[in-house]
């Protein structure tokens, strides 16, 4: 816009302006549709037309004397004058907006500042746009409300009225004073609008229609008036009731976790994924000996695995994905940072989050050191008492022996026999189930008790050096009967089944036949016990390869040709397979055995290895 050159005559005053200014420059002035307004170049307002009071709706006296607050609402800035500002203003609800322009003006005798006021064409607009704005308050889905200073609702949108209860379009809105649960809080908020203009996000609470507690987030900011006054103020609440009381729930149940945590009797450790150590429980203090923070942030490889052969965090993690996110180990070794050995139950299981995705593990230990050091007690005691039982049987199966000198260690050799032909048999599916540990230790015990009957048969019977008669090998016959009736005696006064059972069996049954032809019942085939169909095999080849008083020793090689020959006849077939798969082992054991007795036959030991 070009500047437009008005000779105007002034002395700075209103009176002086007009008599200064021609007739026909007034009636132009006063005659124009627009509002007018003359500023010096201090930014002083000399003068202005009734047209300019029509279209803001001011009054005389506020233009002369109020000129600060004037050319707020017009936007004027002394500073930085533009020559034509072309912008759009509201002076107030009810006039419409006003199109402001300014132009400079030079004269002889000074330089003035012409500014028009006219109604503008973009009228439509501010009308779509203040659509728009109360369409967007009304829609907004927080709480939002306009006021006085002293509290009066002017406006409020409809969540406003759904959040603190009052959806009843006719009703009244309280005043904000009743409904602010700590009046001091409404008291800061005015100070700081005043002083500040706004508040951003300041916890408050607030009563609804029914008096339940509201918890919001208020953001507002102050309303002038065209003048510049503060009126009131808009505000904006955030809803965060439901969000604080899950957050108070969340600490409830935090401290409730650790509360738990920490009472629990099983020592708790919590890993992260690479096994560095995040928390544990007073428990785990206990079981380590160790304080809380010496031991959060140590490895698990560094301070809870005892040794290069314990399993290492990478191996567990594997292990816990295999099993489905837990795993279990009964026992495992641990080593305190004092360097004492401890054993632990323990449990590893896999942390979640809400996404299903593995953040942590967790080990949940319980301290069997003591009960693994009693254990171990027991266990000794145990095997002492079973040595002691041992000898104590050995004792009394060698009476028979002693009567005998020339059986040698024929009580060490059965048992060494019996036990090579049980343990291979059970290699077969057959016997798999049949033959524990346990039955081959008391089969191995029990086979040194099958002659024990022979302490009733007179000496002269069992040392005669001849054949013997059909009479005396009747007599002869009679210790099966005897063994097996002593050792029922002893084995029914017990509350459980022993070895001793076993040993009856053996006693009795040993020297029945698999044709049926043995005594004393003539049991035939599996009629006979399995213990006393090894124990059978056993007893001949040990017999036949020993020095009797009636007879001198078979070689090795002669007695395994006379027990095959007895397969299906004497002996259970099948354990002469087995006996036969193993006879130069039987050899062996009988050779060391005959040694320990007799160191001179070191060479003919000797011998028998090389071969």
């Amino acid at each position: 816009m070009q500047k437009q050159v008005m000779y105007i005559i002034t002395n700075n005053s209103m009176a002086g302006a007009k008599s200064q200014l021609s007739n026909l420059i007034l009636n132009i002035i006063e005659g124009v549709s627009e509002g007018i307004l003359i500023q010096n170049e201090t930014g002083e307002i000399l003068f202005f037309n009734d047209k300019l009071l029509d279209l803001t709706g001011w009054n005389s006296y506020n233009v002369l004397f109020n000129q600060d607050e004037i050319k707020h609402v017009l936007k004027i800035d002394d500073e930085e004058i533009n020559d034509a500002l072309g912008h759009v203003i509201e002076v107030s609800p009810e006039y419409q907006p006003l199109e402001v322009s300014r132009s400079f003006v030079e004269s002889p005798n000074g330089n003035y500042y012409l500014v028009s006021l006219k109604p503008t064409t973009q009228q439509t607009n501010f009308e779509s746009y203040r659509l728009h704005y109360e369409q967007l308050f009304n829609n907004v889905g927080d709480p939002m409300f306009t006021a006085d200073l002293y509290g009066s609702i002017q406006t409020a949108n409809p969540a406003f009225s759904a959040v603190f209860g009052y959806e009843d379009q006719e009703e009244k809105l309280p005043n904000l004073k009743r409904m602010y649960v700590y009046q001091d809080e409404l008291d800061d908020k005015i100070m700081q609008l005043v002083n500040n203009g706004r508040v951003f996000n300041i916890e408050t609470h607030l009563y609804t229609k029914e008096h339940q507690i509201k918890r919001v987030l208020d953001t507002s900011w102050v309303i002038r008036n065209i003048h510049g006054i503060v009126k009131g103020y808009a505000t904006q609440f955030k809803d965060i009731t439901y969000l604080r009381n899950i957050e108070s729930r969340l600490k409830i149940s935090e401290r409730n976790f650790t509360i738990l945590f920490d009472t629990i009797i099983s020592s708790v450790i919590v890993l992260d994924d690479n096994g560095r150590i995040l928390n544990l429980n007073s428990a785990a203090e206990k079981v380590y000996r160790d304080k809380w923070e010496h031991m959060v942030g140590e490895h698990y490889d560094s301070l809870l695995r005892a040794s290069k052969e314990s399993e290492s965090f990478a191996k567990l993690k594997r292990l816990i994905q295999e099993n489905e996110g837990k795993f279990v180990k009964s026992e495992v070794e641990r080593i305190r940072r004092d360097g004492e050995q401890i054993y632990t139950y323990a449990a590893y299981t896999e942390i979640k989050n809400s996404s299903g995705d593995v953040i942590a593990y967790s080990l949940t230990e319980k301290d069997l050191t003591e009960r693994i050091h009693l254990e171990n007690k027991l266990r000794d005691s145990f095997d002492q008492i079973k040595e002691t039982q041992s000898a104590a049987i050995i004792g009394f199966a060698k009476l028979t022996e002693y009567r005998d000198k020339d059986t040698g260690r024929h009580l060490e050799r059965m048992r060494e026999f019996t036990r090579i032909m049980a343990a291979t048999l059970r290699n077969k599916p057959e016997y798999k189930d049949y033959i524990t540990d346990e039955y081959l230790e008391d089969l191995t015990l029990s086979s040194i008790l099958h002659d024990v009957g022979k302490v009733g048969i007179e000496d002269q019977l069992l040392l005669k050096p001849g054949k013997l008669t059909e009479s005396e090998f009747s007599l002869i016959k009679r210790h099966v009967l005897l063994g097996g009736e002593a050792l029922d005696v002893v084995d029914n006064k017990l509350k459980k089944k022993s070895f001793l059972t076993m040993g009856k069996e053996i006693a009795r049954y040993h020297h029945e036949r698999w044709d049926g032809k043995g005594y004393p019942e003539g049991l035939k085939g599996r009629e006979i016990p399995l213990s006393a169909r090894i124990v059978a095999i056993a007893d001949v080849y040990d017999a036949l390869t020993s020095k009797r008083p009636y007879k001198e020793a078979y070689s090795h090689q002669k007695a395994v040709d006379i027990i095959a020959s007895e397969r299906g006849k004497q002996f259970d077939p099948e354990i002469v397979d087995v006996f036969l798969e193993n006879n130069e082992v039987f050899e062996r054991v009988r050779k060391f055995i005959d040694f320990e007795e007799n160191p001179e036959t070191i060479g003919e030991l000797i011998d028998s290895v090389d071969e």
